[in-house]
């Protein structure tokens, strides 16, 4: 029983030392690594949102279509509901810089609020003809009437997010760009490899994903201690491998 106990966690161990890892990714030299927020950073800028009324709601949509799917701002602006598939969980981006389509799979999270927006708008009166994120009122008057369900601009993303990041108390600059940059960070933090993240980002040239195959502290440090249990593990492979010799001699085996 002794024998067999310890054969078979000499076994169990073994199969955690020879897991395998996934292969790390080349860092770009020369190029110094674009700015993303922290998972702390991110619930940060969120928090500053309440999705409870139709503008809060259309705004923590905004952050979900660039943190969940990577839009660029010109992407989001130019969202249209038909462009959403809520049956399979996907978006298609038309017309990106490299002229062609590319459809970007949704986790659960990003689909959720965006699905949320999009039946508030329809309550709202907004149709399938106006962009996804329209204005949710109307503002001014005479000529300078801008009516709701009228396109949003991209500066007004842009002040959205940066106004968040600054109730946020967040020391850096924050952007839409900002947003996408932590969307392929983490995407590589996750597993995925370049040619992959290239793809959902829409990048012609994969030159310009590769800046975010620079080393991440965190991911570094994990590596480091994921490295050094290994060798503990193997230490304590091979005392069991002794323990199990001298059981076996014992049992005349």
């Amino acid at each position: 029983m002794a024998t067999k106990r310890v054969h078979k966690q000499t076994a169990s161990m073994r199969g955690k030392l020879d897991a395998p890892t996934a292969p790390a990714e080349p860092a770009p030299v020369g190029r110094r690594p674009p700015t993303t927020l922290t998972e702390e950073e991110t619930q940060a800028v969120i928090s500053r949102i309440n999705p409870r009324g139709p503008l809060g709601l259309r705004n923590r949509a905004i952050l979900a279509a660039v943190l969940g799917a990577g839009l660029r701002v010109s992407e989001v602006v130019g969202l249209f509901p038909t462009d959403i598939n809520f049956v399979d969980g996907s978006l298609r981006v038309k017309d990106s810089k490299q002229g062609k389509d590319r459809v970007i799979p949704l986790d659960g999270d990003t689909l959720a609020w965006l699905s949320a927006w999009a039946e508030k708008r329809k309550g709202l009166g907004m149709n399938g003809h106006q962009p996804f994120f329209c204005r949710v009122r109307t503002k001014g008057v005479g000529t300078d009437r801008l009516p709701a369900g009228q396109p949003i601009s991209t500066r007004n993303v842009q002040a959205l997010i940066a106004r968040l990041a600054r109730e946020a108390a967040l020391e850096k600059r924050v952007t839409p760009h900002t947003l996408r940059h932590t969307y392929a960070s983490r995407l590589l933090d996750r597993g995925f490899t370049i040619g992959e993240v290239q793809q959902l980002l829409g990048h012609a040239d994969i030159a310009a994903t590769m800046v975010y195959a620079q080393v991440n502290p965190a991911a570094l440090k994990a590596k480091v201690q994921n490295e050094a249990s290994k060798a503990d593990l193997a230490a304590q492979i091979t005392a069991l491998e002794e323990q199990l010799a001298e059981l076996r001699e014992a049992a005349g085996l």
